[in-house]
């Protein structure tokens, strides 16, 4: 069986790589579908128009948290079924998350669709930006369920280690995205809508994609959707295990609607300016995420295996690469900071503002990287609540004291100062909250049985709710 050899046989950073290519590339499309709205809008001259991509970010988010609450413990049930070699309960987990997604979809397009004053509202535009952020608003939220079954798809194609599959499909969607951007968004002259009508229309080409993956014979995945409830307990573990990595992406969409708030008080220059000061800083972030979701599904495989010796191993390995790459991304992107604010604004003084921002915002993305690894871990091994408490802590319990009591402190200096200094503390205590929880699991003296089918017990469950009311809560104070 592929999985079993990759995971299991091969050598630990040959299996590193294979698994981290197509999360490090699914990252990095997630970026660039939102960069290059920037980018291409940017090039209009017009500030207002790129602060209303800015402002709008949160939505995209929220996307991203339906699509990692539902892909990533999916991803890890799926994973851990197959290290346990528990075909059955893998392909219910897949047919759950295909009917998740969906419905998940509807419901919050659905909500944007009819309340869009609300949320305009929500994420702070004001009467200059209004319009611009209303029109890129509409065409993400039609497109909703298409984006969401995009993404949660292409984790559970990662989930049965389909590396070059999950690589190409995201690579089309890249591609289309680069070349529709600049045709709708210039060529047509519809500006901010035509960057969320490229974005659409992206993820359209990516989820046919992955609807003829569908087709290959070796795939546990189906459109079937009866087969999830074969074993309806699926969705509870998926429920229980997504909410970790989902309840980072909430509250970041909380944070950035917090911190637009805030910024919009300013003018809609400075939140273009923090806008386009946060994307080197996203790169950084986003690859090494990448890395830490990239391993996720080896870390649930040998863990429900009973592999002592290589989960040691590679989760070791892992935590060297993310800490590589931490360095060396966070190192040229302050020294290219100039050029990379360039891409987004055209103002010499605002590219100037937002460089200072970048460098501000990097001096906490060096080690960011052993903080996803931390929440990932412990979420491929069961160890749900624990996740959910680091994943509270970076954007909840950390960021958002730091950035009301800074910005009261300093003013607009003390929110640019916010964010390196959560990163920096959460990163510690996430250094020693894991070695307390996993020091036992790695310790060679330990013996792990195989796992069977884990269903997450009540007080887990009601933490999950009260982590997750915790993030809702941010968003709407």
């Amino acid at each position: 069986m592929k999985t079993e050899e990759l995971f299991e046989r091969a050598p630990v950073w040959k299996s590193i790589f294979k698994m981290c290519l197509p999360t490090v590339v699914i990252m990095l499309v997630m970026t660039v579908y939102n960069m290059a709205d920037m980018v291409f809008v940017g090039q209009t001259g017009i500030a207002a128009q790129v602060a209303a991509v800015s402002l709008a970010s949160p939505f995209f988010l929220l996307q991203m948290t339906l699509s990692t609450w539902i892909g990533g413990g999916g991803c890890t049930v799926i994973s851990a079924a197959l290290g346990a070699k528990n075909t059955e309960k893998a392909k219910a987990a897949g047919a759950a998350c295909i009917l998740l997604s969906l419905v998940g979809g509807i419901l919050l397009g659905g909500a944007a669709l009819l309340f869009p004053n609300a949320f305009l509202h929500f994420f702070g535009a004001d009467a200059a930006t209004w319009d611009y952020t209303a029109q890129y608003l509409q065409i993400l939220a039609l497109g909703t369920p298409v984006i969401v079954f995009s993404n949660v798809f292409a984790n559970l194609v990662r989930a049965e280690g389909a590396v070059q599959t999950a690589v190409l499909l995201n690579m089309l969607g890249t591609v289309a995205n680069i070349i529709l951007d600049p045709l709708f968004i210039s060529g047509l002259n519809l500006g901010v809508q035509g960057a969320a009508i490229a974005t659409v229309l992206s993820n359209i080409f990516t989820a046919c994609g992955l609807l003829f993956y569908l087709r290959r014979r070796d795939t546990i995945l189906t459109l079937n959707m009866r087969k999830a409830f074969h074993m309806p307990h699926v969705f509870r573990e998926i429920f229980a295990l997504g909410i970790p990595g989902s309840v980072s992406n909430l509250l970041m969409s909380a944070v950035n609607t917090i911190t637009n708030r805030i910024v919009i008080a300013y003018g809609a220059d400075t939140v273009a300016e923090m806008g386009a000061g946060g994307k080197a800083g996203m790169i950084v972030a986003m690859v090494v995420m990448a890395i830490a979701l990239g391993v996720q599904p080896m870390f649930a495989y040998l863990y429900g295996a009973g592999n002592t010796a290589r989960l040691r191993e590679t989760f070791r390995k892992s935590g060297i690469l993310a800490v590589s790459l931490g360095i060396v991304l966070s190192v040229v992107c302050f020294i290219f900071r100039f050029p990379i604010c360039g891409l987004f604004l055209k103002d010499e003084a605002l590219v100037a503002s937002a460089a200072h921002i970048t460098a501000l915002g990097l001096l906490g993305m060096p080690l960011i990287g052993v903080y996803y690894l931390a929440v990932n871990y412990l979420q491929s091994v069961g160890k749900a609540a624990q996740a959910s408490v680091l994943s509270v802590l970076r954007q909840g319990a950390v960021y958002v004291p730091l950035l009301l009591s800074l910005h009261g402190l300093f003013g607009l200096f003390g929110v640019f100062y916010a964010a390196p200094a959560a990163d920096i503390f959460s990163t510690l205590l996430a250094v020693f909250l894991l070695y307390r929880a996993i020091k036992k699991i790695l310790s060679p003296q330990s013996r792990i049985r195989p796992q069977k089918s884990k269903i997450p017990s009540k007080n887990q469950l009601n933490f999950h709710i009260l982590s997750m009311t915790f993030s809702l809560a941010s968003v709407i104070l």
